[in-house]
């Protein structure tokens, strides 16, 4: 007989050995769960009544929208891209809405900084009288001072390069001093035009676009009666005749849906000098912005110049003036909304503006990325080994000379990536002398503007620093060729979303891949094709290789062109560097992946679980519908309209459509016939 002790001792170990084994089975459960959940999602936007070889963004993401209108859901568009903004959003407010031991005294500033948007409805009987002492700095607004403003003592430059100097806030034309996008060891002076609100030439100039425009005036003449309390008819009026300025202004832009060989200039001073003056003196302009006149080249657009000057003398100074004073306090401008939510939210989209460095470090610091990191850089040096290694065959890139193919080879070994994670940046040494308090919202952004313009005055005779990348890149990697080098934000890296351990692997390279093989093209597309691999400018390809790299490029801007998306054929495009990217990326991803794929089965043929259950496809069919639900969208009919006059990307459907109809790897993983309308007979490729 076993005595009851003894029962009892084997009873405990025995439960002991469960509970351990429980405890251990855990994470093997989340993995699982976590790849469940995502092929539940991927499946449930699929439509299998459409055939991939006819339609494969239809068959991937044919049902997207039933989930995600963007109509439904108030939004103006819906995506993979806009997910990852809310999610980085919630995060930030449940930063910004707590308080932890770990905060440091930059967090606590920032935090400050949000709770003094979120007193502005305490700050309504104060608003305009600040607005009207900020404008006072500078000197008189006319539609305030009415026929007592002293208009023979007005002069734009002095005005413009005043409020330049104290609060870094450019009309017009501005200067400042940035590294060298020819070579990254010198900085020089850019003479830059100012930010245009509505961010494209065709929106101002293009007739079909005039809503745009009207919602523009509508939207400036309710900020001055409600901030400046102009009378309704005297507000429109006043903001019809700046937005008309600021439309001759942007016909000095550049069209982005073109190439332009010349369209910026570099110059001596005296050179600048010469050709401007007496209608602008450029000497004088920058050193009262600057503080200072550098004895740097000037890198500027003769054009936009030119359309200036002639813009300015046929404007009256009264509308200049206006313009210039409500650049100067539109920043400042919040209307508060009814709600505590959505003034929470507008909270937030201004501090994004200001704070998208900080925020991308304390999302770092809070939410550990170490895994992810070792993980994506596994994948980004698969990638790029996969792609230094068909460079070195001659066969697969017969159309490059050997010497350029050589050269190539060089440049993507130099390439780095890195995560966006400001991890090494000194917040503590920039943000010191910022005095901001909870309750002043206009004073911490004056004072935050001070501050920035202070630090770029010092800024000016110190070694080249990185372009500042922050805003450009808040979802999507980036290649910034003067550093040849591809940045990824933290957002995209957020669990669970474009890349995850517990995924196969065939999403991952098929999405984040996808997009890191996608900027690792641009360093050799119509313009990182002009850099070397230290981002410095070199002719470095031959006469022949370029050749033959315009007339395939022309081949994408022809194929392009026969899609019709809502009734309307695509634009000509000479710029054809996107396409290039995104047709080259997927080919790469493509085959990095499948180079893995038979390694690991190779080494460990039992690990390998390429599949996403219940999506009913694995390993490289997998992959090409993760490449291709990275794309799915819906988009408000008036957004689209906008975003066709300012993106130089083709709708999302057509970045699905037309790399993998141009991919004999797709056409075979799905066995497509030839001739079908995802396996043409003529297709396009450069890389």
């Amino acid at each position: 007989m076993i005595s009851s002790n003894l029962l009892c001792w084997a009873i405990f170990f025995y439960m002991f050995l469960y509970v351990v084994r429980a405890i251990l089975s855990v994470p093997q459960m989340l993995t699982d769960q976590n790849r469940i959940n995502k092929g539940l999602e991927m499946s449930r936007y699929m439509n299998l009544n459409v055939h991939p070889c006819d339609d494969f963004y239809e068959f991937a993401c044919g049902n997207w929208n039933t989930y995600n209108s963007a109509d439904a859901e108030g939004k103006l568009e819906t995506g993979l891209f806009h997910s990852l903004q809310e999610e980085r959003d919630q995060k930030i407010l449940l930063l910004m809405n707590t308080n932890e031991p770990q905060d440091t005294n930059v967090d606590k500033k920032v935090k400050n900084f949000f709770r003094s948007c979120m007193n502005l409805p305490n700050f309504k009987s104060s608003y305009t009288a600040k607005l009207l002492e900020l404008i006072g700095e500078f000197g008189q607004m006319p539609a305030m001072a009415g026929p007592y403003w002293p208009e023979e003592s007005f002069d734009w430059q002095n005005t413009t390069a005043a409020i330049v100097n104290k609060y870094g806030i450019i009309a017009v034309i501005g200067s400042e001093i940035s590294v060298d996008f020819a070579d990254n060891t010198q900085n020089l002076i850019y003479l830059i035009e100012q930010q245009f609100a509505l961010e494209s030439r065709d929106i101002y100039l293009n007739p079909s676009n005039v809503a745009f425009v009207n919602n523009y005036i509508n939207s400036i003449a309710t900020k001055l009666y409600i901030f400046l309390g102009l009378d309704k008819n005297v507000g429109h009026q006043v903001a019809t005749e700046m937005v008309q300025f600021e439309t001759n202004l942007a016909a000095g832009m550049a069209d982005i849906k073109k190439v332009h060989t010349d369209l910026y200039t570099l110059n001596t001073m005296d050179e600048v000098q010469q050709s401007t003056y007496p209608y602008i003196d450029i000497k004088k302009l920058v050193q009262h912005s600057l503080g200072t006149l550098p004895n740097f080249k000037v890198y500027w657009s003769p054009d936009y110049v030119k359309n200036l000057i002639r813009t300015l003398q046929q404007t009256p100074k009264r509308v200049v003036a206006n313009y210039i004073f409500y650049r100067l306090i539109e920043k400042f401008m919040l209307i508060i909304p009814e709600t505590q939510q959505k003034l929470q939210d507008m909270c937030l989209r201004q501090m994004k503006t200001y704070f998208s460095k900080n925020f991308d470090n304390m999302l770092y610091r809070k939410y550990n990325m170490d895994d992810t990191e070792q993980g994506v850089n596994g994948m980004w040096q698969d990638i790029k080994a996969t792609f230094i290694e068909a460079l070195q065959s001659p066969q697969q890139y017969s159309w490059i000379s050997a010497d350029t193919r050589n050269y190539a080879v060089e440049k993507i070994k130099a390439m780095k990536w890195e995560i966006v994670s400001y991890k090494n940046y000194n917040f503590e040494g920039v943000f010191q002398p910022f005095q901001v308090n909870s309750h002043d919202f206009v004073e911490n952004l004056k004072n935050l503007f001070a501050l920035g313009s202070q630090q770029r005055r010092n800024a000016i005779y110190a070694p080249p620093q990185p372009l500042d990348v922050s805003q450009q890149i808040s979802t999507a990697p980036v290649n910034v060729l003067i550093e040849n080098a591809v940045k990824v934000p933290v957002t995209i890296l957020q669990p669970n979303y474009a890349w995850s351990s517990s995924f196969a692997n065939a999403f991952n390279f098929g999405v984040l891949g996808a997009l890191l093989s996608h900027e690792l093209m641009h360093g050799l597309d119509n313009d990182g094709r002009h850099y070397d691999a230290q981002g410095n400018s070199l002719e470095w390809w031959d006469a022949e290789s370029i050749r033959e790299f315009n007339a395939r490029s022309q081949c994408f801007n022809t194929q392009y062109q026969k899609y019709i998306f809502h009734g309307q054929h695509l634009p000509d495009m000479p710029s054809q560097g996107e396409n290039i990217a995104d047709n080259g990326g997927v080919r790469l991803a493509f085959a990095a992946y499948v180079k893995w794929l038979e390694n690991a089965l190779a080494t460990n043929p039992r690990a390998v679980v390429e599949s996403m259950p219940p999506v009913n496809y694995t390993d490289r069919k997998l992959f090409f519908i993760s490449y291709a639900q990275l794309w799915c969208n819906d988009i408000t009919p008036t957004f689209r309209k906008y975003m066709a006059s300012t993106d130089n990307h083709v709708p999302n459907k057509f970045r699905v459509i037309g790399p993998l109809s141009n991919f004999n790897g797709f056409a075979e993983a799905f066995q497509c016939p030839k001739g079908s309308a995802m396996n043409p007979v003529q297709k396009c490729e450069i890389y």
